[in-house]
C-alpha cells in the first residue's frame, strides 16, 4: 500500500467517524485506540500541538504507556496524538516504542 493511498483511506475513515454528531466528533472517536506506546526517555513532555515549540499540557515519564489517538503520526513521522488518562496531547515517537496495549 502506497503512502498516498494510506493518506486517502485515513481521511475517508476520519470524515466517516466524524460524521455522527453537530460538531463532527462522536463518542466513539473520542474513545479510539490505534495502538500504544512505551515511554522510553527519563520524561517525556506531552504538548498541545504536534510542534516542539507549542505549550507542555503534561509529562510522561520512562514506563509509561501512552494510547495513540489517531491512526497515523504526523506526515513527517515526529509526533504522534496520544492519551495519558483523561490528558490528551501530542508526543515526540523518538522517545517512545510500539508496545502491545495492556
Amino acid at each position: 500500500m502506497t503512502t498516498k493511498t494510506m493518506f486517502a483511506l485515513a481521511a475517508a475513515l476520519g470524515l466517516a467517524v466524524c460524521a455522527g454528531l453537530p460538531g463532527g466528533v462522536t463518542s466513539e472517536a473520542q474513545a479510539a485506540t490505534y495502538g500504544c506506546f512505551r515511554v522510553t526517555a527519563k520524561h517525556l513532555n506531552i504538548r498541545d500541538r504536534p510542534y516542539s515549540s507549542a505549550a507542555v499540557i503534561g509529562v510522561a515519564h520512562r514506563g509509561d504507556i501512552l494510547e495513540k489517538r489517531k491512526l497515523i503520526c504526523t506526515p513527517r513521522g515526529f509526533w504522534c496524538a496520544i492519551r495519558k488518562g483523561s490528558l490528551e496531547g501530542y508526543a515526540d515517537k523518538n522517545n517512545m516504542r510500539k508496545v502491545s496495549c495492556p
